[in-house]
């Protein structure tokens, strides 16, 4: 049987490694909903200069409507995959799956995940 060579990968992957990039997603998507449930309330309260006020007028200003039922709906529904990691806050807040870039890690930090679209970064090994 002979292996057709644009069907194997290029690349090895560890799975072990890819495994423990996905969990540490996963554990995001509930901070984020929790970061959008923060911000709607911030901004019906009128603290609009919070972090999480500015991440939902921002979304609300882009024709967005970020609703907490919504933002759960997303949080829940967040599944990357691995080769198609997505932001989770992209995702929760919204409902966009912009690509992760990751950097290795260093002896003075964790490999990281970070979004281009809106500055997130993720730590995501324990290293």
């Amino acid at each position: 049987m002979t292996s057709d060579p644009m069907n194997t990968r290029s690349t090895f992957v560890d799975r072990a490694h890819a495994d423990m990039r996905i969990a540490a997603l996963l554990r995001q998507a509930p901070i984020e909903f929790a970061r959008a449930v923060y911000g709607i309330n911030d901004c019906a309260s009128g603290r609009t200069d919070t972090m999480a006020a500015r991440e939902v007028a921002r979304a609300q200003r882009q024709g967005v409507s970020v609703t907490e039922e919504r933002a759960e709906q997303r949080a829940r529904a967040y599944l990357p995959t691995l080769g198609q990691e997505h932001c989770p806050r992209c995702w929760v807040v919204y409902g966009h799956k912009c690509p992760l870039r990751f950097r290795d890690a260093t002896d003075e930090r964790p490999e990281t995940a970070a979004c281009h679209a809106c500055g997130a970064e993720y730590a995501t090994s324990r290293d």
